[in-house]
């Protein structure tokens, strides 16, 4: 029997505006949106759809960059066990039959990719903010198979 466990934080995440408002020309590092002063509640939601609520982000004024911190939050973690069991058969001195039954991602859990970190789309808040289009580990994998050793 053999087993191998997997759990990772999430990956850093820092909110984004989808525009260069702050006017400093640097598109490599986007500007950062500010946190609303008026919002309750927590930011990170954990769902899928919508891993951060963009309500708690204001549009920084034009010409200035927002107060959010990079890699304030962290996105979504990763959690999978992958488990084999063998079992060896003789068959005489010199011939071995093996039999090897293997299951990746044993629970079925799903593990989600980075969420999309731009909050503000054309002066608005983006439809597409945190949204989770895919997964970083395949579902349940179950393969079984049979090896002779000779």
């Amino acid at each position: 029997m053999n087993g191998i466990g997997t759990i990772l934080s999430g990956f850093p995440l820092t909110p984004q505006l989808g525009t260069n408002r702050s006017g400093d020309g640097d598109t490599r590092n986007p500007d950062r949106p500010s946190l609303n002063p008026a919002f309750a509640g927590d930011v990170i939601t954990g769902n899928p759809n919508q891993w951060f609520n963009p309500a708690a982000f204001l549009l920084p004024t034009a010409g200035t960059y927002g107060n959010i911190g990079r890699s304030t939050y962290n996105g979504p973690g990763l959690g999978e066990v992958d488990l084999s069991l063998f079992k060896r058969f003789t068959i005489t001195e010199r011939v071995n039959l093996q039999f090897r039954a293997e299951c990746f991602n044993i629970e079925n859990r799903a593990n989600f990719g980075t969420p999309n970190a731009t909050v503000f789309s054309n002066g608005a808040i983006s439809p597409t903010a945190g949204l989770i289009t895919n997964t970083v580990t395949s579902s349940r994998q179950m393969q079984f198979g049979l090896k002779l050793i000779f």
